[in-house]
């Protein structure tokens, strides 16, 4: 009986997983579209470019095309997470 309910718990904490998934990706997804701004940093400067989200692949992250030289940038969450990337108003 152990057994049965051991199993049960993991297949209901399988689904509240797989539904925080589908809401982080759904986020995820919202963000194409959206201006932004990278912080691009080499040696001792930082460069700022206006970007505008493009596309979003799942494992991947997000593509970003700058709005001044059409040059095509790949970000991840842990750009956003570290603040090499922020959002600016649409």
């Amino acid at each position: 009986m152990e057994a049965i309910e051991a199993v049960l718990d993991l297949v209901k904490e399988r689904d509240e997983i797989a539904a925080d998934l589908e809401t982080y990706e759904s986020w995820f997804e919202s963000l194409v579209g959206r201006n932004v701004t990278l912080a691009l940093k080499r040696k001792s400067k930082t460069r700022f470019v206006e970007c505008t989200v493009t596309e979003f692949t799942q494992g991947e992250g997000w593509e970003l095309k700058c709005d001044e030289t059409d040059e095509v940038y790949m970000a991840t969450f842990e750009d956003f997470a570290e603040g090499r990337i922020w959002l600016t108003k649409n």
